[in-house]
């Protein structure tokens, strides 16, 4: 599905997979966790190729199907808005920063 050179994006945002060897990430496998990265934490310039390399549509479908889950509060309100998925009835806050409350960082 993924050209080799797509896989550039990855090299060039190294530091938002600080805890994986970039060169066995998989595109199309590990794409809930490449797109997770890049909407948390990605730069302009990496929002902007993820965009590219999946699209709106898949990154919309991760947000719907697990944004709630591993995103931040600020993150989901976020793209929701950028996205346009407001009418989302799956949407829900974010489960992870309730329970980042019980901990003291």
């Amino acid at each position: 599905m993924f050209a080799e050179n797509e896989k550039q994006i990855l090299f060039n945002n190294r530091s938002l997979f600080w805890d994986v060897d970039v060169d066995t990430i998989d595109l199309e496998q590990n794409a809930h966790y490449i797109i997770e990265r890049f909407l948390e934490y990605g730069t302009l310039e990496g929002i902007r190729g993820l965009r590219k390399l999946y699209g709106d549509d898949n990154i919309k479908k991760y947000i719907v199907q697990r944004g709630y889950r591993t995103l931040s509060n600020k993150t989901l309100n976020y793209w929701t808005l950028i996205l346009n998925l407001e009418g989302e009835k799956c949407l829900r806050p974010s489960l992870r920063n309730s329970s980042r409350r019980y901990w003291n960082y």
